[in-house]
C-alpha cells in the first residue's frame, strides 16, 4: 500500500506544487499560518521535523520564523518540489525521502517538534506512526498536525452536488481539473485506516493508547468558515481539526 500511495502522491506533485505556489503569494493565508505557527510553537528557535512536507509550504514559515527545520517525504516528487521551493525561497530546511511511519533516518529524542498537515488521513498505520514520533521525539516535545474528517468524503448525494460546484469553482478560477480519487474515498486511498473512522475521535483514542502525557484537540476554524471561498472549493471533504500532544517529560 506504502508504495502504490507514494506513486500516487509523485503523480499529482505538480498539481500540489501549484497550489503551493497559490499559499505563498497569498498574503492572507500566508499571515494566518504564520500566525498559528507562532501560537503553537511559541518563540524560541527549535529542531522541527515536518512528516510529509508535499512541496514545503509549512517547513518554509517555520524556517522563516527562525527554527532548525528538516523536512520529510515518502514521495520523491513532493521531495524534488520542496527542495526546488526551498532554493526559490532562500530558506534552509534538509529535505529527504524518508517513511512517514517508520522514519528509519531518525535518531530517538532528536526534535522538540513533529509536525504535519494533511498527512495523518495518509497512514498506513497511524498507531505504528505515533508511537515512532513519540520516540524521535525530545522528553517533553509535542506532535502538532492539522487534519480533517475526511471519512466525510464518501459520495453521498450531498457531497457528489458540492463536489460539482467545487470543480466548476477550481476551473473557473484556477483552469484545472483535480482526479476523484480522494473525493470519493477510491482508487490506492481506498483501505487507508483513518478514511472508516470518526475523527477526532479516533485520533484521541490512538494517542491515549500510545501514552502521550496531554492530548489538545481543536476545531480549525478558519479553514472550516463558511463565508470564505476555499470552503466551497475544500471543504465537502471534511471538518478540519487541529492536535497537539505532548511527550511526557520524564521519558527518553
Amino acid at each position: 500500500m506504502f508504495e502504490k500511495i507514494e506513486n500516487k502522491w509523485t503523480e499529482d506533485s505538480g498539481d500540489y506544487n501549484d497550489i503551493t505556489q497559490k499559499q505563498l503569494r497569498d498574503k492572507k493565508t500566508v499571515a494566518y499560518w504564520t500566525r498559528e505557527l507562532k501560537r503553537l510553537l511559541g518563540t524560541q528557535p527549535l529542531r522541527i521535523l515536518e512528516v510529509g512536507c508535499g512541496p514545503g509550504f509549512m517547513s518554509i514559515l517555520m524556517a522563516r520564523l527562525g527554527h532548525e527545520v528538516k523536512a520529510v517525504d515518502g514521495a520523491v516528487g513532493m521531495v524534488e518540489k520542496a527542495k526546488e521551493n526551498m532554493r526559490k525561497q532562500n530558506v534552509q530546511v534538509e529535505v529527504c525521502e524518508e517513511d512517514a511511519v517508520s522514519l528509519s533516518e531518525e535518531e530517538a529524542g532528536s526534535y522538540d517538534v513533529i509536525l504535519s498537515r494533511d498527512v495523518v488521513w495518509t497512514l498506513y498505520d497511524p498507531e505504528q506512526a505515533f508511537r515512532r514520533w513519540k520516540e524521535v521525539l525530545k522528553p517533553g516535545g509535542k506532535i502538532i498536525y492539522f487534519d480533517g474528517d475526511y471519512q466525510t468524503m464518501k459520495p453521498t448525494l450531498k457531497k457528489k452536488l458540492w463536489m460539482k460546484i467545487a470543480d466548476a469553482l477550481i476551473y473557473l478560477m484556477e483552469k484545472k481539473k483535480y482526479d476523484s480519487d480522494v473525493k470519493e474515498s477510491s482508487g490506492v486511498y481506498e483501505g487507508l485506516p483513518m478514511i472508516a473512522e470518526k475523527r477526532p475521535e479516533k485520533d484521541f483514542e490512538i494517542l491515549k493508547r500510545v501514552r502521550f502525557a496531554r492530548i489538545q484537540i481543536r476545531e480549525n476554524r478558519w479553514l472550516n468558515r463558511p463565508w470564505s471561498l476555499d470552503f466551497w472549493k475544500y471543504g465537502y471533504l471534511g471538518k478540519k481539526f487541529i492536535v497537539v500532544a505532548t511527550k511526557k517529560g520524564q521519558e527518553k
